[in-house]
């Protein structure tokens, strides 16, 4: 049985997860084989958090699901000098504007060889012969209550 591609899951794949929407079952399949396998990059934990401030009141709740999600479940992946470096280089091949703390999350993911998994269309306009990619279905109706 071949290894598994390590993957890098983008803020977006998180809520698509945790808030049931079109694709938290990819989400989900890459969780499941454990913090080895599935990564997030240190500045998804501050945007996580920033998302889950808006749709929980609870402090002591969002902790608990960040932690779920950054600690658990993933393990997260420092953004240094090489990282800002590889974030550049996408932007400069970017058709599209591509936020500094999206560029980060992909530049991290480029220098380490993992698969960026999202729904943005942003990070879609990186050219896939550059980094590869997983785009989640757009975002649908449905929410966990």
């Amino acid at each position: 049985m071949p290894t598994p591609t390590l993957v890098l899951l983008d803020t977006s794949a998180l809520l698509t997860h945790f808030l049931d929407e079109p694709g938290a079952d990819i989400v989900e399949g890459h969780l499941a084989l454990g913090p080895d396998h599935a990564r997030v990059a240190a500045p998804t934990v501050a945007e996580l958090e920033r998302r889950l401030a808006d749709l929980l009141r609870d402090e002591a709740e969002r902790d608990g699901i960040l932690h779920q999600y950054c600690h658990q479940l993933c393990s997260v992946v420092a953004i240094d000098q090489a990282a800002a470096e590889a974030s550049i280089r996408l932007r400069r091949q970017c058709r599209e504007r591509l936020p500094m703390v999206d560029a980060l999350i992909a530049g991290c993911a480029l220098l380490h060889g993992f698969v960026l998994v999202h729904r943005d269309d942003h990070l879609a306009s990186i050219p896939k012969a550059t980094l590869r990619q997983v785009l989640l279905p757009s975002r649908g109706i449905t929410r966990r209550q």
